[in-house]
Parts: C-alpha cells; structure tokens; sequence
C-alpha cells in the first residue's frame, strides 16, 4: 500500500471476534464504566491485531453489559504484547475491577458476513446489537447455517436499519456459536417486517436447538 492509508472498506475483514458478557453490581457500575471506557479499552486497542472495541447494554436478556472486539486473526490473543496485559503489565485497578464482576468470555472465529448492498445504508452507524448464542446438534447445524447464511440474513437485511449479519463460530470449543446483527437504532426489532422474518425464522428453528439466548444491546461506547 506504500504507506497509505486504508480506509475501512480497504482492510481485510477482521476473522476473530474476543465477545466477554459481564455482570457488575450496581454499587460498582459508575466505577466500571470509568475503567472500562478510560483504561481498559484504550489498552486493547492498542495491542497490535485488535480493529475495534465496543461497549453494550442490553435492553432485552442478559448479561447487562458487553463487549466486543474484532480481532485480525486469532493469533493476536496468544502474541506476547497481549499477554503481557493479561500479566505484568495489568494494572490494581483492572485487578480491583475483576475481582468485583463476574466475566465470561468468549472467542469466536468468523465463519460467514453478510452485508448490506443497498447504497442508502451505506455509512450508517450501528447503535444497535441483536445477538443470538445457540447450540445445535451435529446432524442439524449444516441446515441451519445454509439457511441463515443462504436465505434468512439477506431478507434481513432488506429491513430498513439493519446494517450486517456476521455469523461465528467457537474458536475454542464448547461455545457454541454466536450472530451478531448491527442494527442502526435497537428499535428496529420494532418493524413489522423484521418480526415477522423473525418469528417464521429463528422462533421456528429454535425450538430443536440444544441452546438459544436472544440478547438486545444499545452501543454505549
């Protein structure tokens, strides 16, 4: 590229998603909120491989609190700049923090993405998250992918305010799988159009999955 920069449609689609859910007590959330947005955040995105970091509040499900971050590849979680945060480098704060919360996280390898191809989406910022972890039986997570990556996303995506579908896989194991929806307000799961995909899609198929959690967050940072 001879030094220029890429603009974000130039770089390569980040393949690793670091998903950590977490629950704070309430008397700790301003706290929280200050480490994660002050310290936490900038830290990660300053290790070399992490694209984004974004914060989440759900609306609808649980946990309270999300966050995501894309990752270039998964490697990036095992390179020794990330590892020295997560050892020497880890300040009493972050220490002080996780030892109040409960985390869980997740890494996920990205297995499908589908974006929108209407130019007036194009631009949009997503303020909404719809996130959906399941677990399927062997026999029937092939059907289920074709059919969410084949057909259902894309008629999603017909739905004013939904920006893009990207479908994951567990990069570790017995994490099942996890698709995230960007949304351009959490409101569109309003639309009548998107609840009538939705209750003929994921609400039929989910009654022969082993796990399904629906989650809707807000972007908080």
């Amino acid at each position: 590229m001879n030094g220029r920069y890429r603009s974000e449609s130039e770089r390569p689609t980040p393949e690793g998603l670091l998903y950590v859910e977490v629950d704070c007590p309430p008397e700790l959330e301003g706290e929280f909120h200050a480490w994660y947005n002050t310290e936490h955040i900038p830290e990660r995105l300053g290790i070399p491989g992490f694209v984004t970091g974004r914060r989440y509040s759900a609306l609808e499900g649980a946990p309270r609190w999300l966050a995501s971050y894309e990752l270039e590849h998964l490697g990036v979680l095992e390179s020794r700049d990330y590892l020295e945060w997560l050892g020497p480098l880890q300040t009493a704060w972050t220490r002080r923090i996780l030892s109040s919360t409960r985390v869980h996280r997740s890494v996920f390898r990205l297995a499908q993405r589908a974006d929108p191809t209407l130019p007036s989406k194009q631009g949009e910022r997503a303020t909404g998250l719809l996130a959906v972890r399941y677990e399927a039986s062997s026999v029937g997570e092939e059907t289920l992918n074709a059919w969410h990556d084949g057909a259902f996303c894309w008629e999603l995506l017909q739905v004013p305010g939904v920006l893009r579908a990207s479908r994951y896989d567990s990069a570790e194991g017995g994490e099942g799988h996890l698709v995230l929806y960007d949304l351009e307000q959490p409101w569109v799961v309003q639309d009548s159009n998107f609840g009538q995909l939705w209750k003929r899609g994921w609400d039929e198929r989910r009654k022969s999955l082993a796990a399904y959690r629906r989650t809707l967050s807000v972007r908080i940072f």
